[in-house]
């Protein structure tokens, strides 16, 4: 297996992880099991609102329906990318990629926040989810980048 391959493969594992992670406290209350350490675990980084979160089993997530889907479309993303790009190629894309996306997902966003219209369900989810999508072409090949270089660090301190 080349080595790219696996450190798509690790990277790959530890974005599916973390979106198992914020979805498994629905399927634990689900069982009667206790999901407290979980939702305080996301509560930094995500509001946790529930009207705002999807639902499995009638219990939200552990992130709103803006960050899962941010979430869930980088692990998309990840999981398409080498039908896009080879995976030894370490340059970035263009920056439009992502930003054009964010700007939809800051816009989103503001128009509640400054109070000038309201944005929806769907459009937190799909803004977030193309964001994430397009972010994953992003940090994919800086992963790879950082781990190549880093292997060649040791090795290099390893000969000295």
């Amino acid at each position: 297996m080349k080595e790219e391959t696996k450190y798509f493969l690790i990277f790959l594992s530890l974005i599916l992880v973390y979106d198992l992670l914020f979805t498994l406290p629905p399927v634990l209350l689900h069982f009667g099991l206790s999901a407290d350490l979980i939702y305080r675990f996301f509560q930094p980084v995500c509001d946790q609102l529930d009207s705002r979160s999807f639902h499995i089993f009638g219990y939200k997530l552990a992130v709103c329906s803006r960050c899962a889907s941010i979430y869930y479309g980088a692990a998309l993303g990840t999981i398409i990318y080498p039908l896009f790009r080879p995976l030894r190629d370490t340059r970035l894309p263009n920056p439009l990629l992502a930003g054009v996306p964010l700007a939809a997902m800051i816009a989103d966003f503001s128009i509640n926040y400054i109070g000038i219209g309201h944005n929806t369900f769907l459009s937190r989810s799909i803004t977030g989810g193309v964001f994430g999508l397009s972010l994953a072409f992003f940090i994919v090949p800086v992963w790879i980048a950082f781990i190549k270089e880093m292997k060649t660090k040791r090795r290099l301190q390893h000969e000295e």
